[in-house]
Parts: structure tokens; sequence; C-alpha cells
């Protein structure tokens, strides 16, 4: 382990992340709130901090997969360690393991909250809650990677470690240059939202947060109601749109611009993706227009409800607690596919659900004809052995760590429902889940320990898992 390098990457990162806690300070005076020190407090620590780790460069900055996972999981641990500082100094939450939970849930996209009375929430407080949305969408790394100058090698191995997906890849030939025009995308999207919503009824201060956090799929709401609190048809749709976008794999958009159209029509991911969506919004639509009873209605409901599942961002216009149990159920097989590789989306990815029944499917041919020889392939290349090893250990691992936070879950006694969809929706980065968690829950009544079982699960599914398990493995802190 190079440790003077990750400490001075660390440093940087520190600042960038002390820099973005500023902003909510703006807010807070625009609003006359009188809670600067809560923002500035921890934001001056974080400079101070990265200040100091930066202060001497070390002779040796090389590092390799291993620094880029703990670069990665360290980020991410202790940005949601400071994050969760303002929520305390504010008095808006009394217990820091509360703060930590709803900055992580923040952080990594998944949107469950233990607040009760969203509303009654100073607005800063409700800005920053949205803006770590939007921050943790498309990486604090990524972020980093566009902003500072590194070298290829350093920057490569770093966003491996955080952007999602079976495999990162690059939409430019320079690393920097594929991580700021992802981002300027990233912004460019995030902006038409809020010029949209801004259209409708709604406050510009609610379009601002609300494009945040579906930008960064999260769903934290200013609203108690979530997206149904604004009794908004026009709303909805525009969200929903948003939604299927940044589900979307931001390498497509870049093509878009670039007019390769033919790679687009290819991906086979993104068909997968969008037949899913639909295929989803028509099962429930029919499912669940007894219940309301207007057909225009249903669809909205159910097309609103499938791509804040699907794509993990988690706003609710309904309570689907009381929908059918075949529509439940669809909702959380859809939680475990999520969006695509390289989208701000959660969930196991559309790629890796592909990867999975290409291999059933070789493997069944395989079985019926031994003599054959089979290669798996997307978007009509071969995929390397080490993806398809890769996908299948991230399976495994994947499905070790849903049994063992069910488990751990379950001490609290609650029903069965809500212990297992909890833990789904954490690993998968979603956000509500069915019962006591549902549209209309929250994650208040757990346990403090469950809490924290939760935001593991949360940063491990936003991650991709390995950056936050390797932290526990006392082989990654030995010298080279």
């Amino acid at each position: 382990m190079n440790y003077k390098a990750v400490a001075n990457i660390q440093g940087k990162i520190f600042m960038i992340i002390g820099g973005l806690m500023l902003l909510p300070i703006t807010v807070s005076l625009y609003y006359g709130e009188r809670l600067t020190l809560s923002f500035l407090i921890p934001a001056a620590l974080l400079i101070f901090i990265g200040i100091l780790l930066c202060v001497k460069k070390p002779k040796n900055m090389n590092i390799y997969t291993k620094e880029g996972l703990v670069i990665c999981g360290l980020s991410w641990v202790i940005m949601s360690a400071f994050g969760a500082i303002p929520f305390l100094l504010s008095g808006c939450v009394e217990h820091y393991i509360d703060a930590f939970f709803e900055t992580c849930s923040g952080f990594s996209t998944t949107g469950a909250s233990i607040m009760t009375d969203i509303e009654a929430l100073p607005k800063s407080i409700l800005f920053w809650r949205s803006f770590t949305h939007w921050i943790g969408g498309m990486g604090i790394l990524s972020f980093m990677i566009a902003i500072v100058p590194k070298s290829e090698s350093h920057s490569m191995f770093i966003m491996k470690a955080e952007v999602p997906g079976p495999k990162a890849g690059k939409v430019v030939s320079k690393i920097q240059n594929s991580a700021r025009i992802l981002y300027i995308i990233y912004c460019f999207l995030t902006v038409s939202e809020i010029i949209l919503l801004s259209l409708t009824d709604m406050r510009f201060f609610d379009a601002v947060t609300t494009a945040f956090s579906t930008a960064g799929t999260g769903g934290f709401s200013v609203k108690g109601d979530s997206i149904l609190g604004y009794n908004s048809p026009t709303v909805e749709w525009i969200i929903i749109v948003f939604m299927f976008l940044f589900g979307v794999n931001f390498n497509l958009y870049f093509f878009a611009l670039m007019r390769k159209f033919s790679s687009i029509f290819k991906d086979e991911e993104f068909w997968a993706y969008l037949l899913i969506n639909l295929v989803s919004v028509v099962l429930i639509t029919l499912n669940i227009t007894e219940i309301y009873g207007n057909f225009a209605d249903s669809v909205r409901n159910a097309a609103f409800n499938v791509n804040a599942i699907m794509s993990t961002t988690g706003f609710c216009t309904v309570d689907f607690n009381k929908w059918n149990t075949f529509s439940k159920t669809l909702l959380v097989a859809i939680m475990f596919v999520g969006g695509c590789g390289g989208s701000t989306g959660g969930g196991m990815k559309v790629a890796r659900i592909l990867l999975y029944f290409k291999e059933m499917h070789a493997d069944i041919k395989k079985a019926l004809n031994p003599n054959s020889v089979t290669r798996i392939r997307m978007n009509g290349n071969a995929v390397e052995k080490k993806v398809i090893t890769g996908t299948n250990s991230y399976l495994v691992i994947y499905l070790g760590i849903l049994l063992i936070s069910t488990l751990l879950i379950s001490f609290n006694g609650f029903d069965t429902a809500t212990t297992f969809t909890s833990v789904v929706s954490c690993l998968n980065n979603v956000g509500p889940g069915l019962e006591m968690i549902g549209p209309t829950g929250n994650y208040a009544a757990f346990s403090v320990f469950s809490k924290l079982v939760f935001c593991f699960d949360m940063l491990a599914g936003r991650l991709e898992l390995f950056p936050i398990l390797i932290l526990f493995a006392p082989r990654t802190y030995k010298l080279k």
C-alpha cells in the first residue's frame, strides 16, 4: 500500500468536499436561517485536513487497483462522516448515527430517511440533503478527476473503483477528458430539468432540489408526501422522463452528441433497459386499473413508480403498499435490476442481468452439444473472460451480503416484508420498500445496529461492493 500517495489524493478530495459544503451556507444566508456555522465548521475541518495532507507531494505517486479501491472506499465513508455534522449542529437530528445514516443515504443516492417531518426542516438542510444526491450521483472521485490534473494511469484506477457497472470505460482517449464530458452531460440534464420544473407551478427552490435528487437518482424530496405533494401530473411526467434518462448509460449521450447513432442502436443494455421498463409499466397498469378506475391515472402512476424503482430514484406519488401482490412483487424484482452501467442508477445493473442470461443460454447450449464452441457476446463483441468472472464473483458476494444483512436486520422483530425489502432497497440504493418502509414510512424505527448495517449496504451497493469490502481486509494495509 502506497500510504503517502493515498493520503495526498485523499487530501485533494477533502478540500473538494469542504468546498462543496460551503454552498448550503449561501442558502442559509438567503433564507436568514443562521445556520452558517453548521456547515462552516465541517467544511473548515475538511479543508484544513486536506491542506495538511497535500502540503508535501510524495515522490512516489504510483497507485494501482488496491490503492484505487482504498481511496474510493475511504473517501465515501469519510465524506459521509463529515457530511453528517450539519444535521447535528443544526439540531435537526439528535443522534450522530441517525445523521450518519441520513448522509450515507444521501451520498449513496439511496434516499432512505429517518426524518419524520421533512417540511419543518430548514431550507439549507433540505438543500444539503438533495445536494448530497447530486454529488453522489456521478461520484466525488470522478469530479476530482475532471478538475484536478492527474496522470492517466492514476485516474483510471480511481475511476474503475467508483464508476458503476461491469466494466469502466472511456468515451475519449484521456480519462480526465472523459470525466469532464460526462459531468458536462450530467450538468446539462440537471439544468434542463430545473428549467422545465420551474415552468410549472413548482417553486424554484423545489425545482432545484428535486432536479438534484432526480439527477443522482436519490429521491430525497422537500415535501413530506414526496412528489405527490405537488399534485401535478405535469410535474410527474417531467420527473418520469428524467428518471428514465438518468438511468441510461451516459456514454450513449456522448455517442448521440458525436452522431454515432449506430453505437446507440446496437447497445443491448439500453434496449433491455427500455424493454423491462415498458413491460413493467404495461403489466402494472393492467393490474392497478381497477384500483384507480381511470386508465390515464393508472398509466401515470405505473410509469412513475416503475421508473422511480428501476432507476432507483425512489420518489413516490402513491402508496404502492396498497397495490395488488403482483404489482408489489414486480417492483421488488426490478429493484434488483436497477439502471444501466455507467448511469447514476443503482441496482445490479441491466448489463449484469443480460450477461447472466447469456451465460445461462451458453451453458444450456453447451449441455445439449458438448463439442460446440460458445462465445458470449455483448453488442456484437466477445465478452472477455475476466469480465464474466468478475460478474459472477459480484453475484456471489452480492447474495452473501444480502443474506447476512437480512439475518442481522431480522433481530428487530419486524415483519418479513419489511425486513427483506429494507435490505434489498438499501443494497440497491432504492430507498422505499414494503410495509413499514413503504412510500409513507421511514427507517426511524430500526435499531442503531441495524442503521449501521444499512449504511454499510448503501455504500457497498453504490460502490459495487469491492471498495467497501477491501477496507475490512487486513492484507489491504500491508506495505509494499
